[in-house]
């Protein structure tokens, strides 16, 4: 190319003095002879290729950014929840490095003894002085009392299944399955005052066996969940059903929650959990897939914790799988296995207390892994409303999988209990926490305790536990 401009200039054929009348080519379709100055430039169109796997592609790709920023943006405000706990912790540290403890003048930290929060938990350690420190800094306790119940009422049932009571209004609901009349269910409302005074109340067709039943907070409605895929709140005043929620699947178990009066929820049978608002239509607010398609036994509302926003509450369920935790306030989120009851067996049981934040679960052995009769029961601290300690654990008798209620008894300066029915004995049993040590035993009943159940008020606490054909009801004293 380089010649050939280098003859052109010696020519002097680009010259524009000789471009005027000097043809350079032929027009190779029509022949015709041009000048430079007729040559124009063509810009042709745009060619585009529609790829249909590029398009859907480059959709996933948008929708997986805004999935990421959604994601970041929850992670950053769970940041900012972590970061006002530590701060919580940092000053609640400092004050029980700079208090007294149980008339010692060594502040806490020289004693070389830790926040309850960072203790290691091997089996039962911690027994006796340890934790009596821990509960005088924690709940200035000023001495730790030991509540001693003794039998107040009995009552002969038949059928009994299920119940809930309430301190405030002295008032207890009973779900019976009554043999003699084809298998038929009903409730039984009971007076708390004197048991001899109660009424039968008749559930509305279809509802068919109940498998959770909870007292309202207020005490003045009664929430059950029953097999006829029915959730159903109960007037206490008025013995009538005020509402009845269609559900898509079998209830095995209900809950109010504790922060805020409006929702209820209901676990089914193939593991799904649903939420509803009192104050809407029949529809669920809410629809959860749960982690396994395994019915949910056991639902309860945790204690919303102040150092944490709305978006943080929480709710703890269990199936057999174990105890799980779910952020109602972020819906993306998967429910996540409570740290530290990984691999424990089949949960057959689940206390919590909303005073303490204890965790205990009930484990038997899963079948298809032993044929050892065996079980254990796993205390586990919730702490600062989001992390979760194992604290320890004691071997029980649990072979059958039969769904056996347990209780949490927090009484104001005395250790808290765990109350539970015993397979061997059939009684009653309560264990001091956080030691796991036995406290009570109670006389047994002819059939395994099926619930335990246990209200509060006005410092009066009420223990009852319920067989097939007796209620049982404790008053406790120091």
């Amino acid at each position: 190319m380089e010649e050939v401009q280098k003859y052109a200039r010696e020519k002097k054929i680009l010259q524009p003095e000789n471009l005027k009348n000097y043809h350079l080519a032929r027009c190779p379709q029509c022949n015709t002879k041009y000048n430079l100055k007729d040559i124009i430039k063509l810009y042709a169109s745009p060619v585009v290729v529609l790829d249909e796997s590029l398009q859907k592609k480059v959709k996933s790709l948008d929708a997986e950014v805004v999935s990421l920023k959604t994601e970041r943006a929850s992670l950053l405000d769970i940041q900012d929840d972590l970061f006002s706990v530590q701060q919580n912790l940092i000053k609640e540290l400092s004050n029980l490095r700079e208090k007294p403890c149980c008339g010692d003048d060594a502040p806490l930290g020289e004693r070389g003894m830790e926040p309850f929060s960072f203790m290691s938990a091997k089996g039962n350690q911690g027994q006796g002085g340890q934790w009596d420190h821990y509960f005088a800094h924690n709940f200035g306790r000023q001495g730790i009392l030991h509540w001693k119940f003794q039998l107040q009422h009995e009552l002969a049932v038949d059928g009994a299944r299920l119940f809930d009571m309430d301190a405030s209004y002295q008032i207890l609901v009973l779900a019976r399955r009554i043999s003699g009349m084809g298998g038929t269910h009903m409730l039984k409302k009971v007076n708390l005052i004197n048991p001899l005074e109660n009424e039968d109340i008749q559930l509305p067709p279809g509802t068919k066996a109940i498998k959770d039943l909870r007292v309202s907070p207020c005490g003045r409605l009664t929430l059950l969940a029953s097999l006829g895929k029915k959730l159903s709140i109960l007037s206490m005043g008025s013995n009538n059903f005020v509402t009845n929620y269609d559900l898509p699947g079998q209830a095995w178990s209900c809950s109010w929650d504790l922060n805020s009066p409006h929702h209820i929820y209901a676990g089914l049978q193939n593991g799904m959990l649903l939420m509803f608002d009192m104050r809407h239509s029949q529809t669920p607010l809410h629809s959860f897939i749960g982690p396994t398609p395994r019915p949910i036994h056991t639902i309860h509302s945790l204690r919303q914790n102040r150092a944490f926003s709305h978006r943080t509450q929480k709710l703890l369920t269990a199936s057999s799988s174990g105890p799980y935790v779910w952020n109602i306030g972020s819906p993306s989120e998967r429910p996540f296995l409570v740290p530290g009851s990984e691999d424990q067996g089949a949960c057959v049981s689940v206390a919590y207390s909303p005073s303490t934040d204890d965790i205990v679960a009930s484990y038997r052995p899963k079948t298809e892994t032993s044929s050892k009769t065996g079980g254990s029961q796993v205390l586990i601290k919730r702490v600062a409303g989001c992390f979760y300690h194992k604290i320890g654990s004691v071997p029980v008798h649990l072979s059958d999988f039969h769904l056996t209620k347990s209780a949490m008894v927090d009484i104001p300066n005395c250790y808290p209990l765990f109350a539970y029915g015993d397979e061997v004995t059939r009684g009653l049993k309560l264990r001091e926490l956080p030691s796991l040590k036995m406290s009570q035993n109670f006389e047994p009943h002819q059939h395994p305790i099926l619930d335990v159940k246990y209200a509060r008020s006005q410092g009066k606490g009420l223990l009852g536990c319920v067989s097939e054909d007796k209620l049982q009801l404790f008053s406790g004293e120091v």
